[in-house]
């Protein structure tokens, strides 16, 4: 318990103090005010780390101390720029409870700024970052503020100088909090989430979630980071009853080429803008604001995870469920399947493992998991037993990306690889064609997102799987 504490308060403090100190403007009380707050967080640290968020329970903590729902309101959006939901959290209140202090605080600020030539209220908070103090986020101590007007509260005339602390973090959309080595609790996910892994790296998420890409080095950019298609789903997950993907399909992306329109990393519209996570992020560890969601990042297994979303608890939640394995939940080794294996003889199988294996980075990789019951595994067995032989020519081991299927069963696994290129599926036994009966149960939701159909897949079946690009 401890240790998670302590990493958490080294590497979120500073950022409660800044926003303590923008609360009171008082040295002394913003510092009694975190260190009330750190002693009650770390009292309840277990219960915290079970599904709470302690940014989140820290700011609140502050703000009890300090009295002032309102301020603290305007503060959490303006300099941390948090969403009606957080700040509804912080304040122990309903969402439009919070709404309605951002709106009048964030009025009455504009009110009180002064404007001779009609700008705006952000460009007069630019404007003043000639006299924001030396280092930002520290309390402002030789600025002096003009007696409250028309009676209203002291704290309205005193927004003037919260505006000097939040310009930098208007105008940079620096980091809300910064760096840190952050513990995340192992959590237990709702019984209908589903599992994905990438090259190692475990992780649940809601099933509903669709399928897409992240950023990844690509020749085609001369080595650097490049997005094609990182910024929405390509694919619709079975579990969802949409018609269509759109901007607002929540998915899981890997480093995956899904289409022609690729932009280099760094350019605008790149990023998801509903809720989404990404493997192999190339964000830096933290919280960011990414433009209308949050993006909070966690190492592990020499790789970044990203989850998107605007609730810090669906964000902890998933990043919570994240492991390192070796085979994960799924029935798929990180080491790639590459030849076909015959199994126990009389075989029953009890799941059907559906692996999708990718060299796009030059070594092989888990690039999708999926599995399927064992009648489901017993359909696609008997319908491989019943196709007949293929008179496909098939190398003797895959290349690009190719799918392994394992049939688990009690008694071991039978491995068949199914190749692309050639378009057949290879088992110890022989090859085996593609038609519509050996891949309707296995080929859909990741297969149909990342597997590439070669020229030689029938067309019957290629709509099971992603077109070619490039």
């Amino acid at each position: 318990m401890a240790g998670g504490y302590e990493e958490w308060a080294a590497a979120r403090s500073p950022a409660l103090l800044r926003f303590a100190h923008a609360l009171t403007e008082d040295g002394p009380a913003a510092e009694a005010a975190v260190r009330a707050a750190l002693v009650r967080t770390c009292k309840a640290w277990p219960t915290i780390e079970r599904g709470g968020d302690p940014d989140l329970v820290a700011r609140r903590l502050v703000v009890d101390a300090t009295g002032n729902r309102r301020r603290a309101a305007v503060v959490l959006r303006l300099l941390e720029n948090r969403s009606d939901e957080e700040i509804a959290e912080v304040l122990g209140t309903s969402h439009a409870f919070a709404r309605s202090q951002v709106q009048r605080g964030l009025a009455t600020l504009q009110r009180d700024l002064p404007a001779d030539d009609g700008s705006t209220l952000d460009d007069r908070l630019g404007r003043s970052l000639a006299s924001t103090p030396p280092h930002p986020f520290a309390p402002p101590a030789t600025v002096e503020t003009a007696p409250p007007r028309g009676g209203r509260p002291a704290w309205v005339a005193a927004l003037a100088v919260l505006a000097l602390i939040v310009t930098v973090a208007l105008v940079a959309k620096a980091n809300r909090t910064p760096s840190g080595v952050i513990t995340y609790p192992s959590v237990q996910a709702p019984t209908d989430w589903r599992y994905e892994s990438y090259d190692g790296v475990q992780v649940q998420v809601p099933a509903t979630w669709g399928f897409g890409g992240s950023p990844l080095h690509a020749d085609f950019l001369q080595g650097r980071l490049g997005a094609c298609g990182a910024n929405q789903a390509a694919v619709l997950s079975a579990a969802d009853h949409a018609t269509y993907v759109s901007s607002a399909t929540a998915f899981v992306g890997r480093p995956a080429k899904l289409t022609e329109a690729c932009v280099p990393w760094g350019s605008d519209g790149v990023m998801p803008t509903a809720d989404a996570l990404w493997f192999e992020s190339p964000l830096p560890v933290g919280v960011k604001n990414v433009g209308s969601v949050v993006a909070e990042t966690r190492a592990i297994g020499g790789q970044h995870l990203t989850v998107f979303s605007t609730r810090s608890a669906l964000r902890r939640q998933i990043l919570g469920t994240a492991q390192v394995v070796d085979t994960d939940a799924n029935g798929c080794p990180r080491n790639a399947v590459h030849q076909a294996t015959a199994g126990p003889d009389r075989l029953t199988p009890t799941s059907l493992a559906i692996c999708v294996y990718s060299q796009d980075s030059g070594s092989s990789v888990l690039m999708w998991s999926g599995r399927m019951d064992g009648p489901a595994a017993q359909r696609y067995a008997d319908a491989v037993g019943q196709a007949g032989p293929s008179a496909a020519e098939c190398p003797g081991t895959p290349t690009g990306r190719w799918v392994a299927l394992g049939l688990h069963g009690d008694s071991g696994t039978r491995w068949d690889v199914v190749d692309l290129r050639c378009g057949a599926i290879l088992r110890a036994g022989g090859i085996t064609p593609l038609t519509p009966a050996t891949v309707r149960d296995w080929a859909r939701d990741g297969v149909t997102a990342y597997a590439i159909a070669g020229p030689a897949v029938p067309r019957p079946v290629a709509s099971h799987f992603h077109p070619a690009v490039g």
